[in-house]
């Protein structure tokens, strides 16, 4: 009987002792597993950072390249200039496009800038250079024609309605057609070189 029990508890001895050994040994491998998992995590967010830093890094050198390239452009000697005056006083915008001025060739915006302090440059390229300014008073393209002496004849408006004589045409009135002499009398108002030379050429 007493053997019995002595086998007894050895048997249930050897399968706590097995059971916890289980354990263990799961534990162990189990952790090592998660340790493994940890550390493939981490190896993929450290590419991840290195890929944003090394994207960041392209990026900002690509936008320094760009910057330098933009202030290291210069006035091509084939470029345009292009004054646009804005008249305060009848609020219209003439534009002059005239040939590029030979000192001004290979200057970079600063420098174009500090040529022209009295304008503001608002476009900037080799091949065209914009400048803005705004004048008081009404731009010379205002027109007054009138008949006089039998011929038409054609005024520069000047600030505060002045008529400044800009040319004796040799266009006969007789000619021109009824409305258009009525319409003279008081004189015909024109604004624009273009308008102008339109009127003038119907005339003819």
């Amino acid at each position: 009987m007493k053997n019995k029990i002595k086998i007894f508890i050895i048997i249930v001895s050897l399968i706590i002792i097995g059971s916890i050994l289980t354990v263990v040994i799961f534990n162990k491998i189990r952790n090592k597993s998660i340790l493994k998992e940890n550390t493939q995590i981490s190896e993929e967010k450290k590419e991840e950072i290195f890929d944003e830093c090394t994207d960041e890094y392209e990026l900002s050198k690509e936008n320094e390249i760009t910057e330098a390239n933009s202030a290291d452009e210069k006035v091509s000697a084939n470029a345009i200039l292009i004054l646009k005056k804005f008249y305060l006083g009848c609020e219209h915008t003439i534009n002059e496009y005239v040939e590029i001025p030979q000192d001004v060739v290979n200057m970079t915006e600063d420098e174009v800038k500090a040529e022209y302090p009295e304008w503001e440059v608002i476009g900037f390229s080799p091949s065209e250079v914009i400048l803005y300014k705004e004048i008081a008073g009404n731009c010379n393209e205002h027109y007054l024609l009138k008949t006089e002496e039998g011929k038409v004849v054609i005024y520069n408006i000047l600030d505060n309605d002045e008529l400044q004589l800009k040319e004796k045409t040799d266009i006969a009135a007789e000619y021109l057609p009824e409305t258009d002499l009525i319409n003279m009398q008081e004189g015909i108002k024109i604004f624009g070189k273009e308008e102008l030379n339109q009127i003038m050429e119907d005339f003819e």
